[in-house]
């Protein structure tokens, strides 16, 4: 049922078209503002939604609000455009880059790419993050903020940088984009003409570049819908101005914004008090806010000695609220200015048993795993890019051994090669991995380095779609983190030998198509489990007996028809539980047997063992298509040194048997051409083979477009024996024909590739969806049968997870238990005694753990990866394309990832800062450190900033109107050992302030 807007919402919702500024206070419907004002325009003044253009500054608030118009205006709500105007612009600029001055195909920096490129220019770690605001700012406001002479010459070199590896950061798109509009006219009709209306949300954070570009696209019709509120604007270091808003009245000569005055949200108690640290500021516009809920709870304020005094009141008052109120912990949030507190405050709740989630964004990179694909995804997208290259071997060595690596020989490199070939950072990682102890551990991270870039470029060859190709990446091991079912591979079955399986991935695979509900018979709790594995592998319609359609979070409904019932017999022997994973397991497997299907297998026999200057004696080289060997080249090579008598005792080649043949340079054009655009692999060549043929072909034609893969790390990814190449052989069955003959050698390496790769297969079907481990943990422990030895270590690797901090299993069990009165399902308390018990689940909660991190990254990874990309603005192909074009959308989804925002957790109490706060709300708020060194910030408070000051004022009061009944603010008279400052926020609030530190 539509909601009836308050006098001051319809006022704006019905405005005649024309500039219309909203002034909304928190809690007062801005968005229900936007989003009716739309369904207005397209039903009562007939505007077509395709010439509606809606603008956010956060991804969430714009997936917020396609869902709220998918609701009001069903199947017209698509053609509406909408979107941040990070992506707006990158849109502009992908359809005009020449007239922008850019080169089509583009990247987008994000951030890990950016303070890279600054390590490069040797800025100290610990500044970067600083220096990327510093230049931000400067960007946007111009000589209102200068850089000093360094910063000027690292913002010079910094963006000659960018233009080099011809990419963009994040303030680019939207500067370049206005740049664009402002100096070609004829381009900024074009695209101006496409809308009849345009809304923005958040309007208060929109800095001076962002406003000229909205100005301008609005030009042809003046129908600009600014939604916004001066009091809560909180990001000065983006160039965000509260006055901002008095600009857009003057600019289109508005003398009264509309006044959106009725708080929602808050109790009138939590909202008058927020009002009076408000007071002290200058008031920007006229008006009256109120709030008229009552609550039973004054707002609290309470002093403490320090620190920990703090948070043992925190965890008592938090337990005693919670019995007393009957509340979820979803309904708690604790607030904080810094970092350090939320981390100091996560150990001690989760210590103390309580559950919480420390949110810090959801800038993407910030987690290692998807760090790790993004990274090598550049190499793939560009191989010779050597920050890409650099930003990848920091995901794969340690940050001390990568500082030791860049201080020695042959780094760092030269001022060229800084801004060169990616090829130079290589070339040196491997002089100095050869300089170093054979068996030395860094020598083989080193080694493990170079192997996996080299093959990294090969890759493309062999997927043509994007999630088998992050599959194939993940299979490589991430420092800590690790895909546990992978690690076990070798004591699972394969899912593909089940009969069972087989046959109902064949049954959900057709119920998926034909969009039939999927229903689960009654069986004392298993079948919530089973749901909830089906919904988390992304199967959209899935329903129980009693209740209905259950869909996977973010899915928008679709038709349902009755459908596939899955009953305990579909499990066989196996049980339904294990058997449903192993069927989910053969669906999302179907793309990932995926081999190369043509390449060139080469060996090569030399005078030596020095790789630096042994010579050619042999080359053998067969060429595979679609596993079958089809051609073969072989020659005996002129070396023009002598053969050691060590060499000819390994592949019996003496002196005179090569006394006639052709030189290296000779053969060198018909093995190219023999090569062709093949991938040429090798076994261990990234050791020897591999730069022995670089060195000698140095200088000759199309050196450089060879491209090879090796496939020793496969080999020991497959198996703890013995990965030499005969070794392999005689376990497959092989017959390796003459060994250390060049020939026969690139002939075994052909058989024993092709039976890598079908063993590859079968071991990512034994291993993916390790983010389903926690439900299948949950369905085990459910089912309670006796099974077979892989049950049982699949039940002893999968209750970790279901117990650990990253995983939901346990709260859908007891939600969907409590919400369909199935009192045949066994209480939650059970469940988790049967997983190993309360104390177990209390420890795994307790220690952040990267094993259990893993299966969370991999499936926030692969939401991105299957999720339809949002339709470009301004293009009717975004969603197609070839896999460049897949990669370049999750790189730039990714770089865009710093205006996700947060995502709150349903079940546990959130620790937020106060600037990821804007758009949520709470029943209990606790925002602790109000104290002068903390809010404003001990510079700000000693310096008597007052610009910084009126921000921190407005930044405590964003924070306070998050909560709906009950706040609480703390203060303490030492923090981490120093001084905390006085309180002067709460004295202008005229708080009584309680506690044993009050003095």
């Amino acid at each position: 049922m539509a909601l009836d807007p308050l006098p001051r919402q319809r006022l704006a919702i019905e405005a005649a078209p024309g500039p219309v500024l909203v002034i909304a206070g928190p809690g007062a419907g801005k968005t229900f503002c936007l989003i009716t004002r739309i369904a207005h325009l397209v039903d009562s003044r007939g505007v077509a939604p395709e010439r509606i253009c809606a603008v956010t500054f956060t991804n969430r608030a714009a997936e917020e609000i396609a869902v709220r118009l998918k609701h009001t205006l069903r199947d017209r709500a698509e053609a509406v455009t909408r979107g941040t105007i990070h992506a707006l612009c990158l849109s502009l600029l992908r359809e005009h880059a020449e007239a922008a001055g850019l080169r089509k195909g583009f990247g987008v920096a994000d951030e890990q790419y950016q303070k890279v490129v600054l390590g490069r220019l040797h800025v100290p770690l610990e500044q970067r993050g600083s220096l990327l605001n510093r230049f931000s700012r400067h960007r946007v406001q111009k000589q209102d903020f200068e850089l000093t002479h360094d910063d000027a010459r690292l913002y010079r070199e910094y963006t000659v940088w960018l233009a080099h590896r011809n990419m963009l950061d994040f303030d680019d798109l939207v500067i370049k984009a206005e740049q664009l509009l402002r100096t070609r006219g004829d381009i900024a009709d074009t695209i101006a003409a496409r809308w009849d209306h345009l809304l923005v949300d958040e309007f208060q954070d929109v800095n001076a570049v962002q406003y000229d570009l909205l100005k301008r696209l609005a030009a042809p019709h003046d129908n600009l819908f600014a939604v916004g509120d001066d009091e809560q604007s909180i990001f000065t270091w983006t160039g965000a101005d509260p006055y901002v808003l008095v600009r857009f009245a003057r600019d289109y000569g508005i003398e009264r914004p509309i006044v959106l005055d009725k708080n929602c949200r808050c109790s009138r108690q939590i909202f008058e008090t927020a009002r009076r640290v408000l007071a002290h500021n200058p008031q920007l516009f006229e008006k009256q806010l109120s709030a008229d809920q009552e609550s039973s709870y004054e707002v609290g304020a309470f002093a403490f000695r320090d620190e920990a005094e703090e948070a043992a009141w925190l965890l008592e008052d938090l337990r005693s609220d919670r019995m007393a109120a009957g509340l979820g912990w979803g309904d708690y949030a604790v607030l904080y200015r810094r970092h350090k507190l939320g981390e100091y405050l996560e150990g001690r709740l989760l210590r103390a048993g309580i559950p919480c989630r420390l949110a810090r964004g959801r800038s993407l990179v910030e987690d290692d795993v998807i760090k790790y694909v993004i990274a090598a995804l550049r190499i793939v997208r560009n191989p010779d890019d050597p920050v890409a290259l650099e930003a990848f071997a920091r995901c794969v060595l340690s940050p001390h051994f990568l500082q030791e690596v860049l201080a020695s020989p042959p780094f760092p490199l030269s001022a060229n090669a800084e801004r060169g070939d990616a090829g130079d950072f290589l070339a040196g990682v491997r002089a100095l991995a050869r300089r170093r102890p054979a068996q030395d551990p860094d020598t083989k991270k080193l080694w493990r380095l170079v192997y996996q870039v080299e093959n990294l470029r090969a890759l493309p060859r062999s997927h043509r779609a994007l999630a088998p190709l992050v599959d194939e990446i993940l299979s490589q091991s991430v420092g800590p983190y690790r895909n546990a079912l992978e690690e076990r591979h070798d004591e699972l079955t394969d899912p593909a030998d089940s009969p069972e399986a087989v046959a109902l991935a064949a049954r959900l695979a057709a119920a998926m198509a034909a969009e039939r509900e999927i229903v689960i018979e009654p069986q004392g709790g298993l079948e919530i489990a089973l749901r909830g594995m089906l919904a988390a592998a992304g199967i959209r319609h899935v329903a129980s007996v009693a209740s209905g359609p259950l869909k996977p979070r973010g899915t928008a409904p679709g038709l349902t028809h009755p459908g596939e019932t899955l009953a305990n017999a579909d499990g066989g022997e196996r049980g339904l539980a294990l058997t449903v994973f192993k069927a989910l397991q053969l669906l999302h497997s179907k793309e990932l047997d995926i081999a190369l299907e043509r390449y060139v297998a080469f060996d090569l026999e030399t005078t030596d063992g020095d790789v630096a200057s042994c010579g050619v004696v042999e080359i053998g080289a067969v060429r595979v298509e679609r596993g079958e060997i089809v051609d073969r080249f072989h020659t005996l090579v002129q070396p023009y040194q002598p053969i050691s008598p060590r060499a000819s005792a390994i592949h019996g080649y003496t002196d005179s048997d090569v006394r006639d043949a052709r030189s290296f340079a000779q053969v060198w054009p018909e093995f190219r051409a023999f090569v062709g655009d093949d991938v040429l692999i090798a076994h261990n060549g990234q050791q020897f083979d591999i730069p022995v043929l670089r060195r000698l072909a140095a200088g000759q034609a199309d050196v450089d477009g060879l491209v090879f893969y090796d496939t020793l790390p496969l080999a020991r990814s497959l198996s703890r024996d013995s990965a030499k190449l005969e070794d392999l052989a005689l376990r497959f069955g092989i017959d390796a024909g003459r060994a250390h003959h060049a020939l026969d050698d690139a002939v075994t390496l052909a058989r024993v590739y092709r039976e890598l790769e079908r063993r590859r297969g079968i071991r990512a079907r034994k291993a993916v969806l390790v983010n389903l481990l926690d439900y299948l943990g949950l369905a085990l422990a459910l089912e309670r049968r006796a099974g077979s030895g892989e049950r049982e270590l699949l039940f002893k690797l999968a209750k970790f997870y279901t117990l650990g901090r990253y995983s939901d299993a346990l709260e859908f069990y007891q939600m969907e238990r409590e919400r369909t009165g199935l009192t045949a399902a066994p209480p939650v308390d059970e469940v988790i005694e049967r997983l190993g018990g309360r104390a177990l689940m209390t420890r795994l909660r307790a220690e952040p753990d990267p094993a259990q991190r893993y299966p969370a990254a991999v499936a926030r990874l692969r939401a991105l990866i299957d999720e339809p990309s949002p339709p470009d603005p301004l293009s009717t192909t975004w969603r197609g394309g070839t896999l460049d074009d897949s990669i370049d959308r999750l790189l730039e989804r990714v770089a865009l990832s710093t205006s996700e925002g947060i995502e709150v957790a349903p079940d546990r109490v959130n620790l937020l800062t106060l600037h990821s706060t804007k758009g949520l709300e709470f029943a209990r708020v606790y925002i602790i450190g109000v104290e002068d060194y903390q809010i404003p910030g001990y510079r700000e408070s000693t310096e008597n900033r007052e610009t910084e000051i009126q921000e921190a004022r407005r930044l405590l009061y964003v924070g306070m109107t998050r909560a709906r009944e009950r706040l609480v603010l703390t203060r303490v008279e030492r923090r981490f050992g120093l001084e905390a400052g006085g309180s002067t926020f709460l004295e202008e609030m005229g708080l009584d302030v309680q506690g044993a530190a009050v003095r």
